[in-house]
């Protein structure tokens, strides 16, 4: 198959980068650079990993999975499918995080997943020293986070264990936590079925709580609240069009809550702390 064999494969499934993603699937199993197989649009190539990922991908099984890998934050994780595939919109809770944690702080990851959000935080934090702990209810996606955070010499800083985000799992802990962060599974059980079909080869549990999407933040919320050191902020990544009702359960709460835009615009995420305030919108550009 060539590049615009691929591609033309690629798009006729409904792939929109169908030409990125030829690139890709052709640099990852034939082993070449993109600028030679630019330069080389007619050459044929025939390895039997390359051509089954493709006939994979034209049944919209997700490109991160058959590559083994994806990057978050400018770091290269590796992900499978026992975890949510990272994805930029995520990466604005994970830069707010680093940025508020003081020299020496303290973070908590729930719903790691393959451990992207810890592995920026400690990377973003830079000279400042901070440590965290991360939880996830999968014993398979705990496993692949600490696989991560040990590739990025992080294991030591960063504990995985494996729990229900919704339950306190450090009742023995008096530190506790600056910040505490969770892209959680929001999505509504009946917006389920209007997913792009990727979707459905991820994990359920990652997605949705299987009502409202809003289960798991409702319990963090009042679950967690007592692990805040005074002045600490949870950052918690919901659906763009739950903002509104998200800030609704935060101000019941007791929560001063703040909106933060992802990169397309959308209120994507909430950024709380416990005293009452004004309601302010961050944007990315912000930070």
């Amino acid at each position: 198959m060539t590049l615009d064999v691929i591609t033309r494969t690629l798009r006729d499934a409904g792939i929109e980068d169908a030409r990125q993603e030829a690139l890709l699937l052709i640099e990852h199993f034939a082993k070449v650079s993109p600028a030679f197989v630019l330069a080389s649009r007619e050459r044929e190539y025939d390895a039997p990993a390359l051509l089954d990922a493709v006939r994979r991908r034209a049944e919209r099984y997700p490109l991160q999975y058959l590559l083994g890998e994806w990057e978050f934050c400018g770091l290269r994780l590796r992900v499978t499918p026992a975890c949510l595939i990272p994805r930029p919109d995520t990466e604005i809770i994970a830069v707010r995080a680093a940025e508020l944690l003081p020299p020496g702080g303290r973070f908590l990851d729930l719903c790691t997943g393959s451990g992207c959000i810890a592995a920026a935080v400690l990377a973003l934090a830079g000279e400042k020293n901070v440590s965290g702990a991360a939880v996830d209810l999968s014993e398979d996606a705990a496993a692949l986070a600490r696989e991560n955070l040990s590739a990025f010499g992080f294991a030591d800083r960063c504990p995985v264990i494996v729990g229900d985000a919704a339950l306190d799992l450090f009742p023995q802990d008096r530190e506790g936590f600056d910040v505490i962060v969770s892209n959680p599974p929001y999505i509504a059980a009946d917006e389920m079925r209007t997913l792009a079909p990727e979707l459905g080869y991820e994990p359920e549990i990652a997605l949705t709580d299987g009502g409202d999407g809003l289960a798991l933040i409702r319990a963090i919320l009042t679950g967690w609240r007592g692990k805040l050191k005074p002045g600490g902020v949870m950052l918690i990544e919901h659906g763009w069009k739950q903002g509104g009702e998200v800030e609704r359960i935060a101000r019941d709460a007791g929560y001063r809550y703040r909106g933060i835009t992802d990169y397309g615009g959308n209120l994507r995420a909430a950024e709380l702390s416990l005293s009452a305030g004004e309601t302010a919108i961050v944007s990315r550009e912000t930070f």
